[in-house]
């Protein structure tokens, strides 16, 4: 977050979308971050039924939530947008 604070903060970057970083990995990699936090602390438990939270965040994150913010980039930006996320991961670096 620190990285793309400092780079929106530029000028010249006014208007568009941050892609560098851990953003280059994965259009929603903040959500693949709670996703994997969550799914730490389901472990810490030692709970199996504690499980259904990291999936049904995936879920959320990978459907309605998702794509409520996707709707809102490309609005936003575009034609950049769609090229970024053409070419990135949506939620799972490397896998979706």
């Amino acid at each position: 977050e620190l990285d793309r604070h400092l780079w929106k903060l530029r000028p010249e970057h006014r208007g568009q979308g941050y892609t560098g970083g851990l953003w280059q990995y994965a259009v929603h990699i903040n959500y693949f971050g709670d996703v994997v936090l969550f799914s730490g602390w389901t472990l810490l438990t030692a709970t199996w039924w504690m499980g259904w939270l990291p999936v049904a965040m995936a879920c959320n994150f990978a459907g309605p939530q998702g794509a409520e913010l996707d709707a809102y980039l490309r609005q936003r930006y575009g034609k950049d947008f769609e090229d970024y996320q053409s070419r990135t991961s949506s939620l799972i670096p490397f896998v979706y």
